[in-house]
C-alpha cells in the first residue's frame, strides 16, 4: 500500500501513513481527538434527553384544559352578554330595552317563542326606567338551549385554541434558549480544543529545538 501525506485532525502537522483510518500524527493528538468525540457524542446524548423531555413537557394536558374550559364556561353562565365595542363578552342571559309596557309585553311573547326564557333571580327582573313621557323596560332573558350549547362550544374551542397557542409560544422560547445554550457551549468547547492544539503543537516545537540544541551544547562539548 502506498504511502501518502495527509495532515493531522488535530494540530495540522503533516504524517506519512499508509493507513486510510489514520487521523492523528501522535498519542498525544490521538487522545486529544478521543476527548473530542467523546465530548461530542455527550452533547448528542444530551440534546436528545432534553428534546425527549420537552416533547413531554410541551404536550396538552387534557385534565388542566378541561379545567380551564369549565372556568370559562362557569364564566359564561353568571354574566349577561355584552355587545359594547372595545368590551365584546358572551353571557348566557341577553338584555332587551323596550319602549313602553305594552310593546314590552309583546316583545316578551315574541321572545318566549322564540325559546327565552325568565329565571327568578332578582338581578335578572325586569328593570323600569321611568321617563318624563314614556316608560322604558329592561327584559333580562336566558338564551335559548340551542344558543347556549352553540357559545358554549365555540368558548371551549377559543380556550383550547388558546392554550395549545401558549403551549408553542413557550415550546419556541424553550428550544430557542436552548440552543442558544448549546451553541455557547459548542464554541466554548471549541475554541478550548484550538487552544489545547494549539499549545500542543508549540510544546512539540519547542521539544524539537530544546533536543537541536541540546545536541549542538553537546557536539560542541
Amino acid at each position: 500500500m502506498p504511502t501518502v501525506v495527509r495532515p493531522c485532525v488535530v494540530c495540522s502537522a503533516p504524517m506519512q501513513t499508509q493507513r486510510a483510518s489514520k487521523q492523528t500524527c501522535s498519542h498525544r493528538c490521538y487522545m486529544q481527538h478521543h476527548r473530542a468525540l467523546q465530548r461530542k457524542q455527550a452533547t448528542q446524548s444530551t440534546i436528545k434527553n432534553e428534546v425527549d423531555t420537552m416533547s413531554q413537557l410541551f404536550q396538552p394536558d387534557a385534565a388542566h384544559l378541561k379545567r380551564l374550559q369549565d372556568f370559562e364556561v362557569g364564566q359564561y353562565k353568571t354574566r349577561p352578554q355584552c355587545n359594547i365595542q372595545g368590551r365584546e363578552q358572551l353571557g348566557i342571559m341577553e338584555e332587551f330595552e323596550v319602549q313602553g309596557l305594552q310593546n314590552t309585553l309583546d316583545e316578551y311573547v315574541r321572545l318566549i317563542g322564540l325559546g327565552y326564557t325568565s329565571t327568578g333571580e332578582i338581578a335578572h327582573l325586569p328593570k323600569v326606567i321611568a321617563g318624563p313621557t314614556v316608560d322604558w323596560v329592561i327584559l333580562s332573558l336566558r338564551k335559548p338551549e340551542s344558543q347556549v350549547e352553540q357559545e358554549i362550544a365555540q368558548i371551549k374551542a377559543d380556550v383550547e385554541a388558546t392554550y395549545l397557542a401558549q403551549l408553542a409560544d413557550a415550546k419556541a422560547a424553550c428550544v430557542a434558549k436552548e440552543v442558544e445554550s448549546l451553541l455557547a457551549g459548542e464554541k466554548r468547547r471549541k475554541q478550548q480544543a484550538e487552544l489545547d492544539a494549539k499549545a500542543a503543537q508549540e510544546a512539540e516545537e519547542y521539544a524539537r529545538v530544546e533536543a537541536e540544541v541540546l545536541a549542538a551544547l553537546g557536539g560542541k562539548q
